[in-house]
């Protein structure tokens, strides 16, 4: 047992890190904070390689782009490239970046998102470099970027990436906020993507009632955007409505941090998956989920509580960065 034991743990460690996109809306929600904060704490422990960032909102009063930024920079990722979208998604100012561009100024390279570059050429410059079916696209917002790369280069995303992981949709048909919001662009993500890379949903019912957050939230004040963010946004515990509120004593729905977590560690630990996959119907932001066991993919379902996968989240996002602002 212990020579197994022991051949298993030099397998782990001489696994290549997962080498991961990153897109996100950074938008009015603060769960892109931990999925992001996330990837950078599984990238300390050598499980990941944070290739770039692309946010799929902008505009001039948009701070998307410099929340990732610091919160990059707070991991020590300052030199990650971070990107932007140039049409689709959602225009506006969102949370104005949960504080954190006039907490730490001196961390943002692009305080307006539109000028930082384009998400879709960060993105290709990435894969163009990356080897073959090496790289795991992580989105938990709008599909723009997603579109507009397989739109200028589908052949590069066929030969680069190897899986997508897409927070996105309602089951089993509805209206879920992120492929909703630009449903032009989420059909031509989903039509357009290349069938024999698998996409592993992780949806709206899913996310909704596996909470993370309040430890976060709960850390020392001090230089920690992470912490920042979630203490700025999530409700307070005495204005809690218990099962009614968004945000619960355990904390916020964790939507994109367990994208990130599945982007990383696959989902086979912690979740089960239904076969099968969503589409778009109508022009009004639909969706269905049709299932198919011979799909490569599908949506994650629980395997483990949704408190025991909350608590593993939870202790991801709490800790510390190995290299603090690059030191």
């Amino acid at each position: 047992m212990l020579i197994l034991a022991v051949a298993a743990f030099a397998m782990s460690a001489c696994a290549d890190p997962v080498r991961v996109l990153f897109d996100t809306d950074m938008y009015t929600d603060y769960d892109d904070v931990g999925a992001l904060a996330i990837l950078n704490v599984l990238a300390d422990a050598g499980e990941c390689e944070l290739l770039a960032v692309g946010c799929n909102t902008y505009g001039e009063g948009n701070r998307s782009v410099a929340a990732c930024e610091i919160i990059n920079a707070y991991f020590g990722r300052g030199v990650v490239p971070v990107g932007c979208s140039r049409a689709g998604g959602k225009v506006g100012a969102g949370a104005c970046g949960f504080g954190l561009p006039e907490k730490y100024p001196e961390s943002v390279r692009h305080l307006v998102s539109t000028n930082a570059p384009a998400a879709t050429e960060i993105y290709r410059q990435a894969l163009a470099n990356s080897p073959d079916k090496s790289v795991v696209l992580c989105s938990v917002g709008f599909l723009n970027n997603v579109a507009a790369l397989l739109e200028s280069d589908r052949e590069l995303v066929a030969s680069k990436i190897r899986l997508w992981v897409c927070m996105a949709c309602a089951y089993p048909k509805g209206q879920e906020y992120n492929s909703k919001t630009d449903p032009e662009s989420s059909q031509r993500a989903f039509e357009s993507w290349p069938r024999d890379i698998p996409i592993i949903f992780t949806d709206f019912q899913y996310g909704r009632h596996c909470y993370s957050g309040r430890a976060v939230a709960d850390l020392p004040d001090g230089r920690n955007p992470v912490r920042d963010a979630f203490a700025r946004m999530l409700t307070p515990r005495d204005k809690v409505e218990r099962g009614h509120s968004w945000d619960q004593y355990e904390g916020h729905p964790s939507w994109d941090e367990t994208a990130a977590l599945i982007a990383v560690r696959g989902w086979e630990k912690y979740f089960n998956l239904e076969h099968g996959y969503f589409r778009m119907v109508g022009t009004d932001g639909a969706d269905e989920w049709i299932a198919d066991e011979t799909a490569l993919g599908g949506r994650v379902t629980e395997r483990l509580s949704r408190d025991e996968v909350g608590g593993i989240l939870d202790r991801l996002m709490c800790r510390q960065p190995l290299h603090p602002w690059g030191k």
